[in-house]
């Protein structure tokens, strides 16, 4: 303890860890509620995976074809997670959306409309059915974090930044905050909270090939689990086509809509335009699952690139590529010195969206008393396969209803006792891994071990035998975080190294989870792809893999998929999600005196 001059301490009624669009929209939920809550991250405010948002959000507004709405839209939600979703879940998600879409255009998105006031709807792909993503003609990521972030600093919002979460707080069985360290000033930080909101997004870190920002490694996930609260769906990742080299253009991804969309056609190693034998109707209009798990047996059997990779050749199309959506995919190319015009571009699958997560209702809450999850973070919305233009929608959907949810159950619960959870043996256990050096691997090479052994075995291409290789190789790894080089010229290059080796083990833990469903789940679905068993079976595996730590064991079973009348109690206290019953103006927003 003498080893830290301070200790922050914090006492607040609610918690949220995360600040993309689902921690910011449960900041929404919680003034609204009569709550002023703490909003905490890793990094800066309004950052993470949100921020790199690109097409638009998928909406049932019939603007498009009068013909559609959320009815139809549930029933597609439901085709596109292969019998997986969570009824009730989709059930809110398909209608609420529109208000939440509403609501953030209102606060200045910036959603595209035509003349007659309609909002220009675009193909989301199969197995959408009618054209529904609404966009802001550029990426969304950034005009949706300054909606959100004017909004929530309107109302006088200081958010705790570059906070590294190192585990929940418990009292008995309910979670009453979080404790970690600020790392780039070395102090430990303890917040107790009467309720706290998980929004900390997925796990693309565990992959070496991603598409998100460094800083997104799984933790939520992990702290939850070690707390005891059930995840679900952890073998199902959404894998997107990235950019795989230039390695300076690795992760960059060119969007389906610009290229395949456009009518591009993929090319193994030798040539070959593949699609016709995984999806002779779609081709590379199929579902993106079934694009990448395409790519992923041409590579797996030996057709991939010199550079283990796959092709996109739109010389065929390129004027009319060039004309259309994927012109800023063109532009970036040939500022890089790849001309899209005559050459092809070498691309790989990467995780986009990870589909599971925390276990919860419809008010976002999970397993454990006092705990919310909303985002990615959560899970049971997507099944085995993301709808496209779901990730966003789900986020604004349970984001605004975790936030309103905790907030109300703050209102019925005592303050915790500030002593609760094992914080001090944590902060004691800190500094003894602040002041070790040498011995081990450094926190950067530990990385490197995890995500290598899951490209070789708990990757894309799954079997009895590799998974079984992969989950014996995470002991092995895991073991060496006693020994792992935490040292640096100053104090805030060994809290970075330290803040990195914790990031680490989370991931560790993720990839545990993942396994463990994924050996369970013997047949092949949307984002899980079992060589040994590559056919779908309803008979066995129509239902959902609950992940738990029982004891350090990491246990899978597989449940029922929750119906649509599966419909949990509403939250103590008056609570609202309409547009109408949000009001717009700041003072209507603020908290009830």
């Amino acid at each position: 303890m003498n080893a830290f001059p301070e200790i922050r301490r914090i006492q607040t009624d609610m918690l949220i860890i995360g600040s993309g669009v689902a921690g910011m929209l449960a900041v929404v939920g919680a003034k609204r509620s009569g709550i002023d809550p703490i909003i905490a991250t890793k990094g800066t405010y309004a950052s993470g995976s949100s921020s790199m948002a690109r097409g638009g959000h998928a909406l049932a507004l019939g603007h498009s074809d009068p013909a559609d709405n959320p009815e139809l839209f549930f029933e597609d939600i439901q085709t596109g997670g292969e019998g997986l979703c969570n009824q009730r879940l989709i059930d809110v998600v398909s209608t609420e959306s529109i208000d939440r879409s509403a609501e953030l255009d209102a606060w200045g998105l910036g959603l595209v409309k035509l003349p007659d006031g309609r909002y220009d709807q675009v193909t989301g792909g199969f197995p959408h059915r009618y054209p529904r993503m609404v966009h802001c003609k550029r990426l969304m990521g950034k005009p949706l974090m300054a909606a959100l972030s004017g909004k929530t600093k309107s109302w006088g919002i200081e958010p705790i930044t570059h906070i590294m979460f190192v585990d929940l707080l418990k009292d008995g069985d309910q979670v009453v905050g979080a404790w970690g360290f600020l790392y780039r000033e070395g102090t430990p930080v303890v917040v107790h909270a009467k309720s706290t909101v998980i929004a900390t997004g997925g796990a693309p870190q565990l992959h070496t090939l991603n598409d998100s920002p460094p800083i997104v490694t799984g933790d939520g996930y992990a702290m939850a689990y070690r707390a005891g609260a059930e995840l679900i769906d952890m073998e199902f990742i959404d894998y997107q086509i990235v950019t795989a080299a230039p390695p300076k253009l690795a992760g960059y991804p060119p969007y389906s809509t610009g290229l395949l969309g456009g009518g591009g056609y993929l090319l193994n190693g030798l040539g070959e335009r593949f699609m016709e034998k995984y999806d002779a109707e779609h081709m590379e209009h199929s579902s993106r699952a079934v694009n990448n798990r395409a790519m992923a047996i041409e590579i797996f059997e030996g057709r991939g690139t010199e550079g283990g990779n796959i092709h996109i050749d739109i010389r065929h199309v390129f004027d009319k590529i060039n004309e259309g959506p994927g012109r800023s995919i063109v532009e970036t190319m040939a500022k890089n010195g790849i001309d899209l015009r005559t050459d092809f571009l070498e691309v790989g699958s990467a995780p986009h969206t990870y589909l599971g997560g925390l276990r919860i209702d419809e008010w976002g809450r999970t397993t454990l008393p006092g705990l919310y999850a909303g985002g990615e973070a959560a899970g049971g919305i997507h099944g085995a396969n993301r709808l496209g233009g779901l990730a966003l929608i789900d986020s604004y959907v349970f984001g605004l209803r975790s936030g309103i949810a905790a907030a109300l159950e703050a209102k019925t619960r005592a303050a915790p006792d500030p002593d609760s959870g094992d914080w001090r043996q944590g902060i004691e256990d800190l500094a003894e891994r602040v002041a070790r050096s040498g011995g081990g691997p450094s926190a950067a090479a530990w990385r490197k071990e995890v995500q290598d052994l899951v490209v070789t075995s708990l990757g894309q291409v799954r079997s009895q035998e590799r998974l079984t290789v992969g989950l014996a190789g995470l002991a092995a790894i895991e073991a060496e975080f006693d020994d792992i080089d935490n040292g640096g010229k100053n104090k805030r290059q060994r809290f970075e190294s330290l803040r990195q080796s914790f990031e680490t083990r989370n991931l560790i833990g993720v990839a545990r989870m993942l396994g463990t469903a994924a050996l369970k789940r013997r047949e092949t679905r949307g984002g899980h792809f079992r060589i040994d068993y590559p056919e779908k079976d309803d008979g066995n595996f129509l239902g959902n893999h609950v992940i738990w730590n029982q004891g350090g064991q990491c246990q899978a079973e597989l449940r029922p998929v929750p119906g649509r009348d599966a419909i949990a109690p509403p939250p103590p206290g008056e609570h609202a999600t309409g547009f109408d019953a949000l009001p717009l103006d700041d003072a209507a927003a603020e908290p009830a005196a």
